[in-house]
């Protein structure tokens, strides 16, 4: 019997944050010089200028389709490893699943982004915050907050992966972590 593997999607697979960031370059110059090097989820921590109120307002209120629907690129690996993970998944018996959280008005965009840039063929997707309640051997995420929550709390005791990034230094330490999805194959199950 093959595993459940889930997958994050911000982060993991659309690369949300440079987006974000470009995007306020353009529509707010004066403040270009002022963004910092992501390293939370807290917007105010690297977004200086804003409150995390007026960040929430500019990113999922006035600018959600931009972040969230199929113009925002996705990460590069990821596009380059997907055919090769489900041919992979399909091989071994793994099934591979969705388990994102989004708000609901950017699950339809969310949706439609992973179409446009060819993740498809999804054994089961989840749209949610609590993660650690979907029945998944394996998390794959970038959230240090959700890989903790999915480590002390899974509904399956599952394992979690980080996925590196600039905003989680600390949790590459705590958890199995990797560059790219594909390093899943041979650092996970090789």
């Amino acid at each position: 019997m093959g595993l459940r593997i889930g997958i994050d999607c911000d982060g993991v697979l659309r690369d949300l944050i440079p987006c974000i960031t470009d995007s306020i370059k353009e529509t707010h110059p004066q403040h270009a010089d002022k963004i910092l090097e992501p390293n939370s989820w807290n917007w105010s921590d690297w977004l200086p200028f804003w409150t995390e109120e007026r960040a929430e307002e500019y990113i999922f209120e006035e600018n959600y389709l931009d972040f969230f629907g199929p113009e925002c690129p996705p990460i590069d690996s990821a596009v380059e490893d997907w055919n090769k993970l489900r041919a992979w998944a399909l091989e071994n018996g793994h099934q591979l699943i969705l388990v994102s959280a989004q708000r609901e008005h950017c699950e339809e965009p969310t949706t439609d982004w992973l179409q446009r840039w060819g993740f498809v063929g999804w054994d089961e997707m989840y749209y949610t915050k609590n993660k650690h309640l979907i029945d998944v051997d394996v998390l794959i995420d970038d959230s240090p907050e959700k890989l903790k929550k999915f480590t002390e709390e899974s509904v399956n005791n599952g394992k979690a992966i980080c996925m590196n990034q600039s905003w989680n230094r600390n949790c590459e330490d705590s958890s199995m972590s990797i560059d790219r999805l594909s390093d899943i194959i041979d650092k996970v199950f090789g």
